[in-house]
């Protein structure tokens, strides 16, 4: 094996890691959360029942883009509580499509940012120093930051802004339905 395989490999392996161990915190909370808390008793979350679905996919959407703000897994929650098991499936399809499309927005500002001036002050401040891994790793930096807790948008931006090709990147950003997918399955064997 060729060492920038190693180190691929190396890379993608500690993010995988990184990424079960958040899921395993958030799925123990939310079992400790369902199993010894009353939530009906808690002011402020009975309001999150009232909540439209538009309204929660939009607040959604806008996460996504600002670099995943509030955890997916949260909405997959809700959906999951507020919903019902019938239209889950749905909803993790619905979430997922919005998420890929959130990434392709940033994708596109990073594209728009490239052919800025901003984006010879952004490389030298805040570009540069993942430039060069993000050339290195090509579609696999993609990936990673689709499948695991690494901020998805704000790496669809580099990578649009450091000129990465649309269709390499669309094809490589199809894992984040993966990542929901799995997700939104293991969310939901959790859920008693």
């Amino acid at each position: 094996m060729k060492r920038s395989d190693k180190i691929k490999l190396k890379f993608f392996l500690i993010n995988v890691f990184k990424g079960i161990a958040l899921l395993g915190l958030l799925l123990l909370f939310y079992r400790i959360l369902i199993n010894y808390i009353d939530i009906n008793n808690i002011k402020g979350f009975s309001y999150l029942e009232d909540l439209s679905t538009a309204f929660v996919f939009t607040i959604f959407f806008f996460s996504e883009v600002v670099f995943g703000v509030i955890p997916p897994e949260f909405f997959m929650i809700w959906v999951l509580n507020n919903k019902g098991t019938e239209m889950y499936p749905f909803f993790i399809v619905a979430l997922s499509t919005i998420s890929y499309f959130a990434g392709i927005f940033a994708f596109l500002f990073g594209k728009y940012l490239h052919e800025t001036s901003l984006y010879n002050l952004m490389k030298k401040y805040i570009i540069g120093r993942y430039e060069r891994k993000i050339n290195m790793y090509g579609g696999i930096a993609v990936v990673i930051a689709a499948l695991t807790p690494l901020p998805f948008s704000a790496t669809s931006a580099v990578v649009g802004a450091i000129g990465y090709p649309n269709k390499k990147y669309f094809l490589f950003a199809l894992a984040r339905f993966l990542r929901y997918f799995l997700y939104g399955y293991i969310i939901f064997l959790a859920t008693p």
